[in-house]
């Protein structure tokens, strides 16, 4: 790949697409070659590798990417940035670029589409493409039909992306529930998000994002990074997280713990037997045993208690029920929410027209 572009010419180019960076997107680029080479090199990305980048922008860090990976899936979901990225990369001859949501369509887990494809891609197989697909390979080092040294081996996953700003977390703890093999991830983030997702049990930054993430993987803050290596310039300052898996969690467990830190974590001041008693409706006296039977001290607040401490609360066979009901309760009122918002919508276009 030759250089990445200079902002001026990216601007130009963006310019001549017709496109701008999107704040609903949370699109700001990186405009710091330096930087850009050093993310490729603490992710240690090597010819064995495969690589999911989300979010490729005007394709500079992709770009780099392609050098030193075997094989880089770049996803896009802005059109404009995705045909303006298309033909600044042309001619890469290990890159396969993608149009679409990186999230399902509820903004929860990974797009299962994406995930097959990445899936049946590092292993080999022809996937169905359910969406926008530009294959730039010729003879890409990871073609299991090639003459490629690696033929036959299966490559290492690693995510690698400076993330929407928007979609940060949710795409970290999407990621790592994806089941996709990841050996490594390296991720840009605002630094308040990085601070949360790298957080330890009893630092004041912990909570559900951090608890998530630890049943997946061990977290670190490994750079960070100012404002003005950016375009847009954001308000924040930025962080470079490194993730590294560990041993993937029993599934319906965690999901157990996922619902009880929803219902749990949402009342931060209240003592945990106070937060518990309100979201589950009992009283206080009730969930102050549940939590003395299961380990924990019922005065210290919810994110206070011992990861295990609270996944014996999941598994309490008087609590999981009712925590079901809690949560259906809570999907039901965003559902009424989110029909309001619609209806209202819908009264605005009629009196108002589409603006």
């Amino acid at each position: 790949m030759p250089e990445p572009l200079k902002l001026a010419d990216i601007k130009l180019r963006m310019q001549a697409y017709g496109v701008k960076p999107s704040k609903r997107l949370g699109q700001n680029f990186l405009a710091d070659f330096n930087l850009l080479r050093a993310i490729v090199a603490d992710a240690e990305v090597g010819p064995g590798d495969c690589v999911l980048e989300i979010g490729t922008g005007a394709g500079s860090l992709t770009g780099l990417l392609c050098d030193a990976a075997g094989l880089v899936i770049s996803v896009e979901v802005d059109r404009g940035m995705f045909e303006l990225s298309r033909d600044i990369l042309s001619g890469t001859d290990n890159l396969i670029q993608v149009r679409c949501d990186a999230l399902n369509s509820d903004g929860r887990g990974l797009n299962p589409a994406l995930v097959d494809l990445v899936a049946g891609r590092i292993a080999g197989a022809t996937v169905a493409d359910d969406f926008e697909v530009v294959d730039h390979r010729h003879t890409s080092k990871l073609d299991p039909n090639g003459d490629s040294p690696l033929r036959g081996l299966s490559p290492a996953l690693k995510l690698v992306a400076n993330l929407p700003y928007s979609v940060a977390t949710s795409l970290i703890i999407a990621a790592l529930e994806s089941g996709l093999p990841f050996d490594r991830m390296l991720v840009m983030v605002q630094h308040e998000v990085g601070e949360k997702i790298a957080a330890r049990p009893g630092d004041r930054e912990w909570g559900m994002p951090a608890l998530l993430r630890s049943q997946f993987a061990d977290a670190r803050m490994k750079r960070k990074v100012p404002a003005a290596v950016f375009w847009p310039r954001p308000k924040v300052d930025s962080a470079l997280v490194e993730l590294r898996p560990t041993a993937r969690p029993d599934m319906a467990a965690y999901h157990r713990l996922r619902r009880l830190a929803h219902v749990l974590f949402q009342h931060r001041r209240k003592s945990a037997a106070n937060s518990l008693a309100k979201a589950l409706g009992v009283p206080n006296s009730q969930a102050a045993v549940w939590i003395t039977a299961c380990g924990g001290d019922p005065s210290h607040r919810a994110e206070q208690l011992d990861p295990a401490v609270l996944q014996r609360l999941a598994d309490h066979r008087e609590i999981e029920p009712q925590v079901r009901m809690a949560m259906q309760e809570h999907e039901s009122q965003l559902s009424a929410k989110a029909d309001k918002k619609a209806r209202r919508k819908a009264w605005q276009s009629r009196v108002y027209g589409d603006e």
